[in-house]
């Protein structure tokens, strides 16, 4: 019975916003929607719902952790199994490659791994993220920032974190280490960018304009790598 009252709830919904006026946009009025729903029909039954629990359980030090940029969750969506999700709280375990949602702002510590298969994309604090599903000899599957930086180009930037155990006064802990991998789509081609040679051999008219970035920003390929590669892409793109 109680299923039937949803699926009769939905239905009636859906034909009132059908006939509702556009007063919003079409991007507002979905979000609108699919957060409604959310709240009076309860996040338990949403899909992404379903993975297992995350724990972590490291004791770090010099200020490392395991996520992209905080430990804190952000607000963010999803889209999971072709199904979008918005006013999420989420974060990025970037050892594990895995995307975490936390379902109940009442509960806290109940925090879930987003079964990685089904997602689609997500976002972060307006940060596009995308799952490339593709092996490759070359490079990693997996979750990667997408920036379009041109007509037909865009830069993937694939974010990574090493760890490492670390013996202080008698005690193990874990210290985390970031590394970057760089892809960039041309001509319907995904290409691992992590070298210079490799952004000549894709642009070879713009060789002297490499170059010359390379050598005018040395100091911020060694402070902010991933500020370094977005202007780098966009520069040569003049985006």
């Amino acid at each position: 019975m109680k299923k039937l009252q949803k699926e009769l709830l939905y239905i009636f919904l859906f034909g009132l916003f059908l006939n509702t006026p556009k007063i919003f946009s079409q991007n507002n009025n979905e979000v609108l929607t699919y957060n409604w729903f959310d709240k009076n029909l309860g996040k338990e039954s949403l899909n992404y719902n379903n993975g297992t629990g995350h724990l972590n359980f490291d004791r770090t030090i010099n200020d490392s952790h395991r996520y992209y940029n905080t430990t804190e969750f952000k607000n963010g969506s999803i889209i999971y199994e072709g199904q979008s999700y918005f006013n999420l709280d989420l974060k990025y375990d970037l050892f594990n490659d895995q995307l975490i949602a936390r379902p109940y702002i009442e509960s806290p510590n109940i925090q879930i791994n987003l079964i990685k298969e089904k997602v689609d994309s997500f976002k972060i604090d307006n940060e596009n993220f995308i799952n490339i599903k593709q092996t490759s000899t070359n490079f990693k599957s997996g979750y990667y920032e997408e920036i379009i930086v041109g007509n037909n180009d865009v830069l993937y930037i694939k974010y990574n974190k090493e760890k490492k155990d670390v013996i202080k006064d008698y005690s193990v802990f874990v210290d985390y280490k970031s590394h970057n991998d760089y892809l960039l789509l041309k001509d319907n081609k995904l290409t691992l960018i992590n070298d210079k040679k490799e952004i000549i051999k894709l642009y070879p008219d713009q060789k002297r304009k490499i170059n010359d970035f390379f050598l005018m920003n040395k100091d911020l390929r060694k402070t902010n790598q991933v500020l370094f590669m977005k202007n780098l892409i966009k520069y040569i793109n003049n985006f």
